[in-house]
């Protein structure tokens, strides 16, 4: 009598899509992108402006920027935020005064640790934010 076994390995599962696509992993990410990042430390304040789970709308955290480029910024959280949610982010520069008003979106999240999480924000254009001036100041370089 032949048995089968239910028992995927987690790396099959990872190939074969099994898992949703939702949380990627370091190796996919850097796949993805499409500038070279420069490493930050600069504090933001992240506010979720709409999220499938209503009760996270309206939540703020502070948060540590990791990296950053013209068009995106990983950064550290104590709170989980999804993928998907749509966020609005202030975040201190410290070679000037004042703060850079962005939005974006989260586009992935990684496990950091027991208490927090890495997140992936793609930042979307928009007239009411700084994407210009935090366009000018990162002065994208194309990833070769």
């Amino acid at each position: 009598m032949q048995t089968t076994s239910n028992i995927v390995s987690l790396q099959k599962a990872r190939g074969s899509g099994m898992m949703g696509g939702k949380t990627k992993t370091g190796a996919d990410i850097t796949e993805q992108r499409s500038e070279v990042r420069g490493m930050t430390g600069e504090r933001l304040f992240v506010q979720i402006t709409h999220a499938h789970d209503k009760d996270l709308i309206g939540r703020t955290m502070a948060c540590k920027a990791m990296d950053s480029s013209a068009h995106g910024i990983k950064f550290l959280a104590e709170d989980f935020i999804p993928v998907g949610c749509r966020l609005d982010l202030w975040v201190d520069d410290q070679s000037r005064p004042g703060k850079f008003f962005l939005s974006g979106d989260t586009r992935w999240t990684q496990k950091a640790g027991s208490m927090s999480t890495m997140i992936g924000v793609r930042l979307q254009d928009g007239l009411a934010t700084d994407i210009e001036s935090w366009k000018e100041n990162h002065q994208a370089t194309p990833v070769l």
